[in-house]
């Protein structure tokens, strides 16, 4: 037994070091990669060091689950226990392998968030990434059997039982002591590091079984109320324990001090940009300005520099920005048929004689945009699907595939709706599509050679001017963009109605694929208001989100217009905030992926994946020990998830009673 024993832990011990081994030369391969095309400064040593024992901790956690199951398959069976050991080996290695692969396309590990998406999704996502190309296949089976020869090698060498208990001392320690060598978000200053840092699998692995396996919190609490610190101060008052996100709604009217306000009700527009960011546009983007156009629309405007938007990803931004909805579990969309009766701004504007049209370049299928849409009564929705014939698509990927029409041509189709309809009493949405990956546009050595221009004149810090000039493409993409915006309103001015119409510009989310700085960098964007009813201009340093959008638009138009004003709402924003100095005064979550609710903003407080950081006007955080306020605001995030799993269940959200 004793003999039979040793044998099963040098058999374990050499299989185990020869995946350790392949394990290092992917993680040398991402950090190597990573830095040379991603980060664009020097290997730092540190990062090494944390990289390397990161990996090596992870490794013996799952050396150690693995080996106990060997070695009792060992004593039962030897042929058997080897054929297991080396195919979970194998097996892991894989996995490993192309989340590896993933991250180095994308720079933000994979998550939980993979099973929010349907396999169309999927498959589109993949498709633009490149495709499944058969010699992909080739690559991974060539992979597979270099790993097999590892292992084969390294059963050959006889360690000493020495080296093996030693080994196996190793595993034991990281078992005890290996959360302590886990990276951990706030002691990192750039969230790019962070992600290089840590291990893709146990990243995946822990957001998985987070996503599977720890259950949300049951029923809220009626009239949840926030203590200040003096006493007790109502955010929102609760009306109805059985609709959990029904509260009075006292949204001030702060737009009407900034318009001319005539008889006639305004024409509204929106154009929610794909990846439009903070961090690449406009006054102060620390990457330099790449709108050009937009950075003067916004001087002749009101302008949001510190605006956020509630999701990391498109999902988030309709339901956000026209509902101020709650996020159900994959972002209100992802509920489709079992979306609880709800109020919207476009159902609002259909019921006040508005037609209300969508325009997007790609599939609205995505994301159950389409579906979603259809709820809101919304008259018309353009998509590739039924763009018409005189477009062509974007240039397509090496796969061939192409995401859809780009946005000179998604607003070049919209006017063939917009200038056939009456000119007052429209709702115009477009969603753009141009700013995403793979980054290809028509005539777009025109916009390099005006990236060249740009970049010309900045004057950065050299890391940061060679990261910009490594982005040369992606940001190429963002001037066409700008350029595709410069015609929408050379074209619309041309228009009677222009004079009376409102335009809303922001982003749908921050660019993922351009390294993020910090947990809020991911959902920075600017918000543009413009329109030639304004009276005067303003920039607000404050902080607000997509989600006070609808209140303080319905606040405007119930006061200035004398259109139906509501007292009650489920708004998750409380509108927005026109202090010209930074601050914040509002409280709401934000969902950074499908499936991961880790994020809530809270005054000068960001509580993100269970850690607190302090706010500044940059929007830069830096982490924060005060168990006092980290408590205070876990308990609020804990109530706003509690309400929203009671949504979910119930089926409630707002009575019938109030919506018609």
């Amino acid at each position: 037994m004793k003999n039979k024993l040793i044998d099963a832990l040098k058999y374990f011990a050499s299989s185990s070091l020869a995946v350790l081994l392949v394990f290092f030369l992917i993680r040398g391969y991402e950090i190597l990669f990573v830095w040379n095309n991603i980060l664009k400064h020097g290997i730092q040593l540190n990062f090494l060091f944390v990289s390397f024992l990161s990996e090596t901790t992870i490794f013996f956690e799952i050396a150690a689950i693995l080996g106990a199951l060997f070695i009792i398959l060992f004593l039962i069976h030897r042929k058997t226990s080897k054929i297991v050991l080396n195919i979970s080996f194998t097996l892991t290695t894989v996995i490993y392998l192309l989340l590896d692969l993933y991250f180095t396309k994308t720079s933000i590990p994979l998550g939980s968030d993979l099973f929010g998406y349907s396999m169309f999704e999927i498959n589109q996502t993949v498709t633009s990434a490149g495709g499944l190309n058969p010699i992909y296949f080739v690559l991974l089976v060539l992979f597979i059997g270099i790993v097999l020869g590892v292992i084969f090698l390294f059963q050959k060498i006889r360690f000493n039982f020495t080296v093996i208990k030693f080994y196996c001392t190793l595993i034991v320690l990281s078992l005890i002591f290996g959360t302590e060598l886990t990276p951990q978000p706030q002691n990192y200053s750039n969230t790019s590091e962070y992600y290089l840092t840590i291990n893709k699998l146990d990243f995946f692995t822990t957001k998985s079984y987070t996503y599977f396996f720890e259950k949300e919190l049951e029923l809220p609490v009626s009239n949840y109320y926030i203590d200040s610190g003096e006493g007790e101060e109502v955010f929102f008052k609760y009306t109805d324990s059985n609709y959990p996100f029904l509260h009075e709604e006292n949204t001030k009217n702060i737009l009407a001090n900034f318009f001319n306000i005539g008889e006639k009700r305004p024409n509204l527009v929106f154009i929610i940009t794909e990846s439009l960011g903070r961090g690449y546009s406009g006054e102060n983007a620390y990457m330099g300005s790449f709108t050009p156009f937009l950075d003067s629309l916004a001087k002749q405007s009101l302008y949001w520099e510190n605006c956020l938007s509630t999701g990391g990803r498109t999902f988030a931004a309709l339901p956000s920005i026209f509902g101020s909805l709650p996020f159900g579990t994959r972002g209100f969309l992802e509920l489709n048929e079992n979306q609880p009766a709800h109020f919207s701004l476009i159902k609002y504007l259909r019921k006040s004689g508005y037609k209300a049209n969508f325009y997007y370049g790609g599939d609205a299928r995505f994301d159950d945009m389409d579906r979603f849409l259809r709820k809101q009564n919304t008259d018309l929705i353009i998509d590739q699907n039924n763009f018409g014939n005189g477009y062509k698509k974007m240039p397509s990927s090496g796969s061939g595939f192409s995401w859809g029409y780009g946005d000179r041509d998604l607003f070049e189709r919209s006017f063939k709706v917009i200038n056939s309809g009456k000119q007052e009493n429209q709702l115009n949405i477009f969603l753009t599509l141009s700013m995403h990956s793979p980054f290809i546009v028509d005539n777009q050595d025109r916009y390099r050679k005006q990236f060249d221009e740009i970049y010309s004149n900045l004057h950065l810090d050299p890391d940061v001017m060679i990261s910009i000039k490594s982005y040369k493409d992606i940001l190429s993409t963002v001037l066409y963009t700008d350029d595709a915006f410069r015609y929408f309103f050379n074209e619309f001015k041309k228009r009677d109605d222009f004079k009376n119409t409102i335009f809303i510009i922001t982003g749908d989310h921050r660019m993922p694929e351009i390294p993020i700085t910090t947990q809020v960098d991911r959902f920075h964007v600017p918000l543009i208001i413009y329109s030639p009813m304004l009276k005067r201009t303003a920039k607000f340093s404050s902080v607000s989100s997509h989600f006070d959008i609808t209140p303080t638009l319905l606040a405007f138009l119930a006061d200035q217009y004398k259109m139906e004003k509501i007292s009650l709402s489920t708004f998750i924003g409380s509108g927005l905030d026109t202090a010209r100095q930074f601050r914040n005064i509002h409280r709401y979550p934000l969902m950074r992926n499908k499936n991961e609710l880790i994020d809530y903003l809270y005054g000068e407080y960001f509580y993100s994946d269970k850690t607190l950081y302090k706010i500044f006007r940059d929007l830069s955080i830096v982490s924060l020990d005060d168990k006092t306020i980290e408590n205070k605001i876990g308990n609020e995030f804990a109530d706003y998830r509690r309400r929203n799993n009671y949504m979910l269940q119930t089926k409630k959200l707002i009575p019938d009673s109030l919506l018609k």
